[in-house]
């Protein structure tokens, strides 16, 4: 049984990265695969934000930090800022996993989009303190929109792909499981 928990494990994570190989060759393809003027959802992210919830084992803090760094480089992003940033994210959630999965799926989503909210903020505010090119602080609430409109739609398709879901049981100490 562990051995196949463990080639689980190593499918899934392999198909993670998959997923991000084929979503950065659409996005980096010569040709336009993606209409030019839609806002595209950071899919990568949310797919990382429901695995961690669902099964942090498929995604670990050195392959969160692979994709996102590569990701940084082939997009040509401030190098590290959205991976410092998403570290810090998965991590938070990572740590929060039991209050998570005890939570009703519209406490979980008004959470997720707190803090991608939070996220962008940040991420707007170290662009300042480094003088970096950034975008006006209007044009990074559609981008947030779109994410956390797209978030439960990744959610059904991460149950379906991945083949996971919320924990069927309690983790935490909570009093309606003592009587």
């Amino acid at each position: 049984m562990i051995k196949s928990y463990k080639t689980k494990v190593l499918l899934n994570q392999s198909l993670y990265f998959l997923i991000f190989i084929l979503g950065h060759f659409i996005l980096l393809a010569p040709i336009s695969l993606v209409p030019v003027n839609i806002l595209l959802p950071e899919i990568m992210l949310l797919i990382t934000l429901v695995l961690i919830i669902r099964n942090p084992d498929y995604v670990p803090i050195w392959l969160i930090f692979l994709v996102f760094m590569l990701s940084d480089f082939l997009l040509t992003k401030p190098l590290g800022l959205n991976t410092f940033i998403t570290i810090i994210i998965t991590e938070f959630v990572r740590r929060n996993r039991p209050a998570f999965i005890e939570m009703l799926f519209f406490s979980e989503w008004l959470l997720i989009a707190i803090i991608l909210l939070l996220a962008s903020i940040s991420k707007q505010i170290l662009l300042i303190f480094t003088l970096s090119e950034r975008q006006n602080w209007i044009n990074i609430f559609p981008q947030i929109g779109v994410d956390i409109l797209i978030y439960p739609i990744i959610v059904g398709l991460v149950r379906i792909i991945f083949k996971v879901k919320k924990s069927e049981e309690s983790i935490s100490y909570s009093i309606r499981n003592r009587s």
